[in-house]
């Protein structure tokens, strides 16, 4: 068993190990594992060591050596906090059962079988929960589910009329004045109508993009969208719900959580300047995400504790797959959200639902796709409005009443990419998958970044940095004012990989 010998003193050097052993509690928290006893079935056999607990977690280490006879038993750590571990377990004792290997050396007369198992901090909870982040065939309490049930029936309206999108979501027509948003206390009184415009936007430059780089990709319904006076809203399922609140035990919805990382350029601490809005041309990916990671791309524009964010993002935590889907967030008093799973944003357009899934994605050296995103500010009101593609279409707006530091313009922007691994694990592919290689042809690309100044002109940005709080993961380089149809634009991007653990 492990490496072919009784574990000597309890020393990962030689010994066969598991180590950072943890559950999950009954709160969904990821725990060091306590009240355990060592178990072996047969000590002639096979000893199971549980050393001190050292830095970040626990260790135990087991071993024995090959050929020795007796009935079949086994060394395993055992609990007794009344978790239920037993398929956890099993499998790490399958995994341990490959490393059998023909290759033996001797140490003190006993055979060896030479092997090094290091376990990361998640195993336990990978193996306890499917490719979505949520335990096949999970169940929840009566209470809970009834918990469920309410919250289903607050976030999904009436539909007048229901679509169903080729790739499967469900999406509600749902009478405008209906919709999520106005469950905001702050919203009640509101005189927002279906029909609602900007009065007083600056809508910039329209820039064309040349079909033989990049394609603009429209995340439109068919068939006309949604019916007058209805907005598109994708309904949730409560398995969307519980596969939400399990990742949230791990990141909390509040920014920042550690295993976040990110590769931006954003405007500097110390610019006096005040924005009415940003925007750019992004291009659309497609990186390798597996549970509870996820991988974005977004402008973000900010004042004190409120900020507010638009782009594409791969989170099957949140969608339950792992396609490119365009989002929303909201952190602003006490809603911090993606889309429309808090109220706030005020939906307007009948058939472009935020969610959507992007279709087609860039590929290296081929054919570029990409989106075009703007959030400015309605001088007239203050709303800050959702635009989208060159035509600057409106989506819909985040109104004034709801925002404290928002209330007044924004004093910090940032373009970029995100990507986050839960603590303990590793962080996924951002942007193209690799570092920068300073072309458009390859790497991921904001272009045309820009901001809406005080006095709601548009104009390239100025007094930018970049950032990258981790640059052996993640890269971001700047290329500046360019001109033309690239305007001021960077590349970024990683591979990713590295531990999180904090």
């Amino acid at each position: 068993m492990g490496r072919g010998y009784f574990s000597i003193a309890g020393t990962t050097k030689f010994d066969a190990y598991f180590r950072l052993i943890t559950v999950l509690n009954e709160y969904g928290q990821i725990v060091d594992v306590d009240n355990t006893e060592e178990f072996s079935d047969n000590n002639k056999l096979y000893k199971c060591d549980l050393g001190a607990e050292v830095e970040a977690g626990g260790e135990v280490c087991c071993g024995a050596p090959v050929g020795a006879e007796g009935e079949a038993g086994g060394a395993e750590l055992v609990s007794n906090a009344g978790l239920d571990v037993d398929i956890c377990w099993e499998n790490l004792r399958w995994v341990m059962s490959l490393s059998a290997t023909e290759v033996e050396v001797e140490r003190g007369g006993d055979q060896s079988v030479v092997f090094h198992v290091v376990l990361l901090l998640l195993i336990v909870s990978s193996l306890l929960v499917g490719h979505n982040g949520v335990k096949e065939g999970a169940s929840v309490s009566e209470e809970e589910d009834k918990e469920l049930g309410k919250q289903l029936e607050l976030l999904n309206k009436p539909a007048v009329k229901t679509i169903q999108t080729d790739y499967g979501d469900i999406i509600d027509c749902v009478d405008f004045y209906k919709q999520p948003a106005f469950d905001h206390p702050l919203l009640k009184n509101h005189t927002f109508h279906y029909q609602m415009k900007p009065i007083s936007i600056n809508r910039g430059t329209r820039y064309h993009v040349s079909p033989k780089f990049t394609k603009p990709i429209s995340v439109k319904l068919k068939g006309g969208g949604c019916p007058v006076g209805t907005v598109p809203i994708r309904r949730l399922t409560k398995e969307d719900l519980i596969r939400e609140r399990v990742a949230s035990r791990i990141t909390p919805l509040e920014y920042y959580t550690p295993g976040a990382h990110n590769a931006v350029i954003r405007t500097r601490a110390d610019s006096k300047k005040k924005f009415f809005g940003a925007g750019a041309i992004i291009s659309l990916h497609n990186p390798h995400v597996d549970g509870r990671q996820y991988s974005a791309a977004k402008v973000k524009i900010q004042n004190g504790p409120d900020s507010i964010e638009a782009g594409w993002r791969v989170d099957p935590s949140l969608y339950g797959d792992t396609r490119t889907r365009f989002f929303i967030r909201l952190d602003a008093g006490q809603s911090h959200c993606f889309n429309t799973r808090c109220p706030g944003f005020v939906i307007v357009k009948s058939d472009e639902p935020l969610e959507s899934i992007f279709y087609n994605v860039s590929v290296p050296g081929g054919q570029r796709f990409i989106m075009q995103t703007y959030i400015a500010r309605d001088k007239a009101n203050g709303n800050w409005w959702l635009l989208d593609g060159d035509n600057y279409t409106e989506i819909g707006f985040w109104p004034k009443r709801i925002f404290t530091g928002l209330g007044d313009l924004a004093n910090h922007v940032e373009w970029g990419g995100e990507a986050f691994g839960p603590p303990g694990s590793t962080t996924p592919p951002m942007g193209g998958g690799y570092y920068p290689i300073g072309t458009t042809k390859f790497d991921a690309f904001f272009r045309q970044v820009n901001v809406l100044n005080e006095y709601g002109q548009t104009v390239d940005v100025d007094n930018t940095e970049e950032f990258s709080d981790t640059n052996k993961l993640y890269k971001v380089v700047d290329r500046g004012n360019v001109g033309g149809q690239y305007g001021h634009y960077f590349v970024y991007g990683g591979p990713g990989g590295k531990s999180t653990q904090v």
